[in-house]
């Protein structure tokens, strides 16, 4: 977090007008926004579809899902990232192609392993895939690039093993990054997207200003901020810093 003296500096000309003071408008170009539809769509249903899934829990965070004895993706796994929280050795492991994901807590000889799903759709994981934040419990996002963007999917630690809220989050300007927004200690989820309502086209929408969506670790929403010129003007970018005060109900 940064203090409010670091606000990112403001677009100038047409881009000012549309700074964070601005409420964030309402998509209304259908093309543009079957076109992010379906990409979220994909995702959401490879989740949903995979085999051997648990059921949801109360708080809204899935069992986990139990791993394969064979490694990832019927090979050997390898570490490509990782990172230490409350203490705790967090590993991403991956196959040799970056695919077919696993999350490790506690080292090689540990048994709390849960799958990364982002890994069976052909997201690619390397050593920026995983970020990390210490809370109350660790909270862990593994992310990679997908259609274009990046992709997250969000896991917290809850007892001896991960819980996750069963979602992919995408990031269609690519950035989505763990924050904690509100100052509770609590991490949030933020993503970073085009805001496409004045343009008519796919292409035209890729460089359309962008606002930061930010979601609690239920995944539920809790605002968003208002446009930018471009990615670069939110603060932190690409791994985005967002305060409370610049939130706002989103359109």
């Amino acid at each position: 977090m940064r203090s409010e003296s670091s606000e990112p500096e403001q677009p100038e000309g047409a881009e000012g007008a549309e700074s964070a003071s601005g409420r964030p408008p309402r998509p209304v170009l259908l093309t543009v926004a079957l076109a992010a539809v379906v990409v979220v769509a994909s995702l959401v249903a490879a989740v949903l579809l995979r085999p051997g899934d648990e059921h949801e829990a109360a708080d809204g965070l899935s069992m986990p899902t139990p791993t394969a004895a064979d490694g990832c993706g019927g090979g050997p796994c390898r570490v490509v990232a990782s990172a230490s929280v409350n203490g705790m050795t967090v590993e991403l492991l991956a196959a040799e192609r970056g695919s077919a994901g696993r999350l490790r807590a506690g080292g090689p000889a540990s048994a709390s392993v849960a799958e990364v799903a982002i890994g069976t759709m052909g997201v690619p994981l390397n050593q920026d895939s995983l970020r990390c934040k210490e809370s109350a419990t660790p909270v862990c996002l593994v992310r990679g690039p997908h259609d274009g963007g990046m992709v997250g999917e969000l896991h917290v630690w809850q007892g001896d093993s991960w819980r996750s809220d069963q979602r992919p989050y995408f990031s269609d300007a690519g950035s989505v990054t763990l924050d904690d927004v509100d100052g509770d200690a609590v991490p949030e989820v933020v993503v970073v997207s085009h805001d496409c309502s004045d343009v008519d086209s796919v292409a035209a929408c890729r460089e359309a200003p962008v606002l930061a969506e930010v979601f609690d670790l239920s995944g539920g929403t809790v605002g968003c901020t208002g446009t930018y010129g471009s990615p670069g003007s939110l603060r932190g970018w690409p791994e985005v810093d967002v305060e409370s005060y610049e939130l706002m109900a989103c359109s």
